[in-house]
This record gives structure tokens, C-alpha cells and sequence, in this order.
């Protein structure tokens, strides 16, 4: 048995050992399936714990459905937006950050029409030099503020770099290129846009399950760095000249943007966390247009300005699970990055998730292997509990995202395999020992029919023997009476003045003691016959001194005293009243041989009565023999076991199946005054 449980558990641990190493494979491969189960993780905590902390600084222009309704269908002409940005930046914002791109010139401009149209430049040739280029308009209005516009990147045939007046980047450490998300083809501005403002990538890049989490700060585009967006507008409204890159290990470190650091970059791809709602301070391009502001509205906030209207704008689901417009998401990112708010995933936590996925698989290994299921369930609760409790603190305290996805799911592999294989290997061990038993049980079917047929022959001998036994065993009360009375009787006569009223109750004794014995062998017979006997209510205290009489009256009492402490308000009990006497006989005779073995002058045998807790009247016979030891105790009720030489065995036996067979139960205990106390109980009369 040993040798199989050893096996079982020995396999147990190979299947376990196996899962451990499987889940670190898959935590080193990182397939996709799992990052999506980890970014899955990561959005449960967003959504129980949205982010609470937002900046005044930023103000959303929204080209929003009102706005088209009033200036027509987008896109707009740049004249519009010329007067759009007038408006902005009259009123000195820290900055306007445009979330469109402007690829091509206005085809609404005059100059274009009459360029593209040579009837109608023959026709306008005198006017010609004096007609306006909305995009020089458009440049005019944003020349001199600090204005970023978007760019796209993306992959195809045009491979231009940006202009010369992009930012300066300076890299410390190492060089970070590698790292960064690489394209071959930027979709710029159009010159004129270009010369008057800086840009920064306004790319938005979903997941393969349609959420956008993180946001790239900095773009490799044929080997030229370009900065996002949100990095070009901290530039600028830091006053930075260049943008200082910090590497470790040729992997991003940290931004430095003049006076401002950006530490949780997150290698140049932070963690947004998002609001539930973008509760910003928003204005419909509209209202800017038809002058329905407040004057100071933008007055040193940071402006980010486009296109929300639906169908036009793409709205993208966040981890919180609201759907924001493109406008939104870089705000949210933006002021993550003001308030210092974004989520950090440090490269550390890989080897730390790593070394806990492999605590935990040691841990279900040890206990596995020394104990049984309930500390295997145990270990299954605690290890769940603690992974959450350190991923939502992290998350919480420092806004760390710790994955606790596949140490779940580890957690719940081993327990399933750890219980599972454990019932299996019971269910294995019972049958085997079913199997083992059957083959005894079987043996011992084998041996039991042959010692049946070795003693079918003594049976016949022994049962005679007993029946026999238990016969004179309970006729030798009345039959010894008889005797004493008969002798009482016969020296009576013997004397020569006969008095009738002498010998009359001595000839009543022996009529009396003779129908006992009579009774007592129809009792045996009902017995034998029906397995039952009579019962009636019975004063116990009465049929007790009547036996203690009967017992004085036979050559048992010569020489020996009785003493009774019975209760006075005992209610009657429920008895056969001839098998109670033989009860009471063989108690009392066996009290006053246990006093013979021992030779002192204060020996004293005492019968009690009172109705227990219980509800049972309960009868003690006590003496101050010798005592009983533990083994005797054990064996004493069982028929033909005596302390006596020439005791049958049988009183103790034949007693307890009597008490039994009305209700009661018949025991011994030690008496405090030296010596046993057999104690019965038996039932009130209802």
C-alpha cells in the first residue's frame, strides 16, 4: 500500500512539474492570447477603479455636429479654420495642439480654382495676383503661436522624412531607435503648415481586440525620430529647445523636457489611465466662430482642437468601457502625463511575475506531496487571495499594473490537478484495498465454514451444557429455600409439643419458594419459545427487601447483613417481577462472595435506589470486596466468564440480557469504599 501511494503521488508531481514548466514557457514566449488575458486584467482594475484625477489646464474645440451644420460639410476651407485659429489664439493659450493633418492645399482656394481652370483664368487675368491662397491664410494665422500639428505615420511607398525644422532630439545612454515603433512612410502637412509649426504623430492604434490602452511617445520613421503629439505640446509648453532622451540598455528610460521629466514612459509606450468620462472643458468650434465665448476661455490652457463629429471622428473603445474620439484620447493621455497620473509597468515585474509563477508551483508541489487536500484547498484560497490583494495594491498605491492573470489561472490548474489526481489516486487506493479485503473476506468465509463444520458436533453437546447450566443456575435459590425450610420443617416435628401455628408459615415458605421455581421455569419456557417475557409495574423498593428476605431466609444469608438506602418517592418501574428477582439474586449473591475473598471486620454490602437524570430508576448493589480489575471489567458480562472457581459464568450474562430486553442496561463501576458497584436501570412505568 505504501509503495502504491508512493508511486501515485510520485506521478501526481510529474504532471505538476509539467504544468509549471509549460505556464513558464508560455510567460517567456508571451503569445498573444496571453498579453490580451493580461490587458483583459489590466481594464478590470480600470474599470473598478476609473481615474480620479484630471487638470484644469486643458480645453477641448470640437468640430462637433452643430459646428457642420453651421459651416457645411467637412473638411472645412482653410480660411475657416484660419478664422477658427484667430480666435483660439487671441487669447494666448499655452498652446494649440491641432489633431488633424493637412496633406494636401485647399482646392477651394481661388488661386487654385483659377489654376485649375484656364477659361476662367483667361476671364479673371486681371485679378489673378490678387487672389488669396487659403492655406497662406490658414499659415498667416498659426505663424508665431505655438501651434503642433498632427502627422500620420503608416507604411507605404513615400518615404519622406520630416522637415528640417523638426525638433532636436538628443539621446543619452544609448540608442533607443530600436525600440521604438517603426514605420517607412509619414503623411505630413502641407509646406506652408509645415514652416509655421512644429508636429508630433497623432497616430491611434487599437489592439487586436479594438481597445487602445497605450500610446506611443516617440515614432522611428526610417531612422528619424519623431515625437508624438502629447510630447511636442509638453515641448513647447515647457519652452524646451530640444527633446533629451535618457536610455538604459538601449531601452527608453526617460523624457526630459527642459524642466519637466517624464519618468513613466514605460520604454516610449506609456499606460493611459483613463476617466470614465472625458469631463473636460469643451466649446463647439461653432460657438468660437460666431464669437459666443468667454474672452478669456483659452487664456494660458493648453487648446487641442478636432473633429468629433460622428461619422467623421473615429471613436475607440477605452479599458473603462466607454467609446472616446480620437480629440479625447489625447487629452486623456496628455494629462496623464501633466498630473503625472499615467500607469507604469516596469520591466522588473516580468522576472518578478516569473519568480512568483515559480513560488507558487513550488509551494503546490510541497504541499501536495505532504499533506492532503484540506491544506491543498487551503493553499488554493490563500494564493488566489494574495495575488489579488498584490496586484490591486500595486495598482492603487502606484499605479502599477502587476499581472495576476496567469498566476490565477496557474493557481486554479495546479489545484484542479492537485485535488483531481488526488481523488483519482483515492478512488485507485479503495479499490485495491476493496480487492484485498474481498480476498480475505474470502479466506475467512473459508476458514469460518470449516471451523462451522468442526464445531456443528460440539454445538449439540454445548447447547445442552447451557441450557442445563442456566436451569439449575436459577433454580438454586428456591430449591436451596426449600431445602432450609424443609429441614426448619422436619425439626419442628421432631419435637414433642407439635404447634400447628409454628409450622404453618415454614410449609407456606416452601409452597411459596416451589411455585418461584415453577414460575421460573415457564419464564425459560415463554423465553425459549416467544423470545419474550411479561412485564408490569412494579414497586422496586418492595421486590428488593422481599429478595433480601428470601436471600436471609436461604443458607446464602447466614452470617451477612444487608444494607439499603432506597428512595422513598421512587416511582414504580416496568419489570417481569420473577426475572427481577434473579436479577437482584445474582448481584446480591456475587456481592457477598467478593466480601469472603477478603478478610477485614467493616465489610458491607448496600443496595440503593433513585430515579436518575434520565428518567430511569436506577437500582446499585455495592460491596467492599476486592475489586475488579480493567480486563475482568472487559470480560465480565460475557457467558461463561467467572472469577470464581466454581462459578458457571452464566449470572452476569443471563442478567444484562434480561435488563437489556426491558430498556435498561446493567454496568459496574469501582466503589469509593474499596470493592465494585453493579448498577441496572429500568424503566418508569408510563
Amino acid at each position: 500500500m505504501l509503495t502504491f501511494a508512493t508511486k501515485a503521488v510520485s506521478k501526481t508531481t510529474t504532471i505538476l512539474v509539467v504544468v509549471l514548466l509549460c505556464v513558464i514557457a508560455l510567460k517567456v514566449s508571451d503569445p498573444w492570447a496571453i498579453r490580451i488575458l493580461r490587458h483583459n486584467t489590466f481594464d478590470v482594475f480600470q474599470k473598478i477603479n476609473p481615474n480620479q484625477t484630471r487638470t484644469e489646464e486643458i480645453v477641448l474645440v470640437e468640430i462637433d455636429e452643430t459646428s457642420l451644420k453651421a459651416k457645411g460639410q467637412w473638411p472645412w476651407q482653410r480660411n475657416i479654420l484660419a478664422e477658427l485659429a484667430d480666435n483660439i489664439l487671441g487669447q494666448s493659450p499655452r498652446a494649440l495642439a491641432i489633431d488633424i493633418v493637412f496633406p494636401e492645399p485647399d482646392r477651394t482656394s481661388p488661386s487654385l480654382i483659377i489654376e485649375n481652370n484656364p477659361a476662367l483664368a483667361r476671364q479673371l487675368k486681371l485679378h489673378k495676383h490678387n487672389l488669396p491662397s487659403y492655406d497662406d491664410i490658414f499659415a498667416g494665422s498659426l505663424q508665431g503661436h505655438p501651434v503642433i500639428l498632427g502627422m500620420a505615420t503608416g507604411y507605404g511607398t513615400d518615404q519622406r522624412a520630416p522637415i528640417e525644422t523638426t525638433t532636436s532630439i538628443t539621446m543619452y545612454g544609448g540608442d533607443v531607435r530600436s525600440t521604438l515603433p517603426r514605420f517607412n512612410y509619414v503623411l505630413r502637412n502641407i509646406e506652408q503648415l509645415e514652416k509655421v509649426t512644429t508636429q508630433g504623430v497623432n497616430n491611434l492604434a487599437a489592439e487586436r481586440d479594438g481597445i487602445i490602452r497605450q500610446l506611443p511617445l516617440l515614432y522611428n520613421v526610417n531612422g528619424t525620430i519623431i515625437p508624438s503629439l502629447e510630447i511636442e505640446t509638453l515641448r513647447l509648453i515647457n519652452d524646451a529647445t530640444e527633446i533629451k532622451l535618457t536610455a538604459e540598455n538601449n531601452k527608453l528610460k526617460n523624457i526630459e523636457l527642459n524642466s519637466f521629466n517624464l519618468a513613466k514612459s514605460n520604454r516610449g509606450k506609456p499606460w493611459i489611465y483613463f476617466s470614465k468620462n472625458s469631463d473636460y472643458s469643451k466649446v463647439s468650434a461653432n460657438d468660437i466662430l460666431t464669437g459666443t465665448i468667454n474672452n478669456t476661455l483659452f487664456r494660458d490652457k493648453i487648446v487641442i482642437l478636432g473633429v468629433t463629429a460622428l461619422g467623421i471622428a473615429d471613436y475607440t473603445l477605452t479599458p473603462v468601457g466607454s467609446n472616446l474620439s480620437g480629440l479625447e484620447i489625447h487629452a486623456q493621455a496628455l494629462d496623464n502625463m501633466l498630473t503625472n497620473s499615467l500607469l507604469e509597468r516596469p520591466s522588473s515585474f516580468f522576472w518578478i511575475e516569473l519568480i512568483y509563477l515559480l513560488l507558487i508551483g513550488i509551494i503546490f508541489l510541497v504541499v501536495h506531496k505532504r499533506h492532503g487536500a484540506l491544506e491543498v484547498t487551503v493553499t488554493f484560497a490563500v494564493m488566489c487571495w494574495a495575488s489579488v490583494l498584490i496586484s490591486s495594491s500595486l495598482f492603487v498605491f502606484r499605479s502599477a499594473l502587476f499581472d495576476l492573470s496567469l498566476p490565477l489561472i496557474f493557481t486554479l490548474i495546479m489545484f484542479v490537478i492537485s485535488v483531481s489526481t488526488g481523488f483519482v489516486t483515492e478512488q485507485a487506493r479503495r479499490r485495491k484495498e476493496a480487492r484485498i479485503a474481498t480476498q480475505k473476506e474470502r479466506e475467512k468465509e473459508a476458514r469460518i465454514r470449516k471451523l462451522q463444520n468442526e464445531l456443528l458436533h460440539t454445538i449439540g453437546k454445548s447447547s445442552v451444557q447451557k441450557l442445563s447450566s442456566s436451569i439449575a443456575h436459577e433454580l438454586n435459590q428456591p430449591l436451596a429455600a426449600i431445602y432450609n425450610f424443609t429441614n426448619a420443617a422436619k425439626k419442628i416435628l421432631d419435637k414433642d409439643n407439635l404447634d400447628q401455628e409454628t409450622i404453618k408459615p415454614v410449609l407456606e415458605k416452601i409452597l411459596k419458594q416451589a411455585d418461584r421455581g415453577n414460575e421460573i421455569l415457564r419464564t425459560i419456557r415463554d423465553a425459549a419459545e416467544t423470545g419474550k417475557s411479561h412485564l408490569s409495574a412494579l414497586n422496586i423498593n418492595k421486590i428488593i427487601l422481599e429478595e433480601i428476605e428470601l436471600f436471609n431466609d436461604s443458607s446464602l444469608g447466614e452470617k451477612f447483613y444487608i444494607k439499603t438506602d432506597l428512595s422513598l418517592e421512587l416511582p414504580d418501574g416496568t419489570a417481569n417481577e420473577i426475572q427481577l428477582h434473579q436479577v437482584l439474586l445474582n448481584l446480591i449473591r456475587n456481592a457477598k462472595q467478593a466480601t469472603e475473598e477478603i478478610d477485614r471486620n467493616d465489610h458491607e454490602l448496600l443496595i440503593s435506589t433513585r430515579e436518575n437524570p434520565k428518567g430511569m430508576i436506577e437500582v446499585a448493589v455495592s460491596d467492599t470486596g476486592p475489586g475488579l480489575t480493567p480486563d475482568q471489567k472487559k470480560d465480565l458480562f460475557k457467558p461463561f466468564f467467572t472469577t470464581k472457581e466454581q462459578g458457571t459464568g452464566l449470572g452476569l450474562a443471563i442478567s444484562r440480557s434480561i435488563i437489556e430486553a426491558w430498556g435498561g442496561n446493567l454496568w459496574v463501576e469501582d466503589n469509593k469504599k474499596g470493592g465494585a458497584t453493579f448498577k441496572f436501570t429500568l424503566p418508569l412505568n408510563h
